[in-house]
């Protein structure tokens, strides 16, 4: 079964060209190692030959789902790991190709770690393992993937406010970029704010520990603030150097391009001008008229903007928005729920967000056009969607997602393929505004040190949503960011993600219910639905 003849009826190692190509439309692009399926891949040929691009799907009632977590999952781990095979994941979802779904275990693997060969005996043992408990419709796929972790405020601006969108970043909306105080080139996404029962009128912060504590830099020990003890605090600010810097250009690029609209606007009217149909040059001009005012109304909003974020910001000091009070030692697979243990609270200071500009829990959707983020909400175009349109832009938490309804769905709402799913969104300090789909089964990851195996961890999955060109949930610099799905309840926040580039396959998410359990370990009773009022 392992030989390298594809035209037996076996599975055989993949050329250099298959292994670069087979997994074509995966936003991380991944290296194909090893398959179990027999199937022949040939390149296309001919004028007009492209690669069929290939979508992952979450797995959905499949019988695989049933025995996953605790039979199936682990068995392959084990056997993976006797195979002296470094998986840094495991994960099970369909995979489309021209609509065609089909049922595969995805075996990620440390890059540079296996070869053809080795591969493919571990890629024939695990589906062996597959078909000794009756699920002989799926395969198995190594790929090489790594698991890694993704690393006053102003009031949201109102929809008619041109600088809403530019305004954002800058706003007490979930998504806000932050950093360590002392390491401003460092940092993530803030979670979301919540409150302690036991202290009322203070505001807290959730994130996830690997954004404000450096794994590779600062001991991994639990971290509890007390002012009493004469300690140094462990200070917070919102956008670190790069994030800022990346904001007020944003902004200058804005006026630059009104600008451009304007030189545009004014070759429009001199070609108004010499229209000899009266009629249709005084149509001309108004329009012109129009969108000349709405350009200079925007050039002076963006203007004042960047004055404002200039005199307010720019001094790192006076991005400060908080201090750690508590972030538990980071670990993997953390008691009876598996998952990975990574969070630290903030309790941010009343000077940067009070009564006057919080708005309490809540995604801004404005960076994305209205009508764009309908299409992408709607799953199914003839299936109904929960999912409105806020009038104020701003999705606000309204429940939590159980652990329970995560991997079953409601079958009211169902993707194109016609199977229940639940999109989610969140809100990231790198990637902005994203959509997703959860997958139904929670996968297995697991980090290497020094090409030793650590704790094999459990978390909830995101998966690409269904486009022509799927683009990741997350990038770099979003862990921490709150995932809910499209009526404002609460799934986790992002830990980390998978892929060997930039982008990634899929995104890992550390459940809400989890991380409200571990709240009240410490004490705390946590309100995730304050609002301006409890302040």
């Amino acid at each position: 079964m392992s030989s390298t003849d594809p035209h037996i009826n076996a599975a055989y190692i993949p050329s250099e060209v298959e292994a670069k190509h087979y997994l074509y439309g995966f936003p991380s692009k991944p290296r194909l190692v090893a398959r179990s399926n027999p199937d022949i891949w040939e390149r296309p040929t001919g004028m007009e030959a492209y690669f069929k691009p290939k979508e992952l799907i979450p797995l959905g009632a499949h019988p695989l789902s049933v025995v996953w977590e605790n039979t199936l999952g682990p068995a392959l781990d084990a056997y993976l790991l006797r195979q002296q095979v470094q998986v840094s994941l495991l994960n099970s979802c369909l995979i489309g190709v021209a609509g065609v779904t089909s049922p595969f275990v995805l075996v990620g693997v440390n890059p540079g770690t296996l070869s053809g060969q080795a591969g493919l005996d571990a890629a024939v043992g695990c589906r062996s393992i597959l078909v000794e408990n009756g699920l002989d419709d799926v395969h198995v796929i190594i790929l090489e993937s790594a698991f890694s972790l993704s690393k006053g405020l102003y009031e949201p601006a109102i929809t008619a406010n041109p600088a809403a969108i530019l305004r954002e970043p800058f706003s007490t909306s979930l998504g806000i970029p932050i950093s360590p105080a002392e390491s401003p080139n460092f940092g993530g996404t803030g979670g979301f704010f919540f409150l302690d029962k036991a202290k009322p009128g203070a505001l807290y912060l959730l994130t996830a520990r690997h954004v404000i504590f450096d794994p590779n830099q600062e001991e991994n020990n639990l971290f509890k603030f007390c002012e009493a003890s004469g300690q140094d605090s462990k200070k917070v600010m919102f956008m670190g150097k790069a994030a800022f810097e990346s904001r007020c250009k944003a902004i200058k690029s804005a006026i630059g391009g009104k600008h451009i609209v304007i030189d545009y606007l004014n070759r429009r009217l001199e070609c108004a001008n010499e229209i000899e149909e009266e009629e249709e040059a005084e149509m001309e001009r108004a329009d012109v008229a129009k969108e000349m005012a709405g350009a200079t109304k925007a050039i002076e909003a963006f203007q004042k903007l960047l004055d404002d974020v200039t005199r307010d910001w720019e001094d790192e000091r006076n991005r400060v928005i908080g201090h750690v009070t508590l972030s538990p030692s980071f670990s993997f697979n953390y008691g009876d729920d598996g998952f990975t243990d990574d969070w630290a609270v903030v309790e941010i200071y009343p000077s940067m967000i009070a009564k006057l500009n919080f708005v309490g829990n809540a995604i801004d959707l404005g960076s994305i056009p209205m009508e764009e983020l309908m299409t992408w909400m709607y799953a199914h175009p003839a299936k109904p969607s929960s999912f409105e349109y806020p009038g104020n832009r701003l999705l606000s938490f309204s429940g939590l997602i159980s652990d329970e309804e995560m991997f079953k769905p409601n079958p009211k709402t169902k993707d194109h393929d016609d199977e229940p799913i639940i999109l989610v969104m969140k809100n990231g300090s790198t990637s902005d505004l994203t959509v997703g789909r959860l997958n139904t089964i929670r996968a297995f990851v697991r980090t290497y040190s020094k090409g030793r195996p650590g704790e094999m961890s459990k978390e909830v999955c995101v998966l690409p949503r269904n486009s022509k060109l799927p683009s990741p949930f997350c990038e770099d610099g979003d862990s921490g960011s709150a995932v809910i799905d499209g009526v404002g309840r609460v799934c986790g926040i992002i830990t980390g993600r998978d892929g060997t580039t930039e982008d990634s396959d899929c995104t890992f998410v550390t459940s809400i219910n989890f991380l409200l359990k571990r709240l009240k370990s410490f004490g705390i009773d946590a309100n995730i639905f304050p609002q301006a009022s409890d302040l």
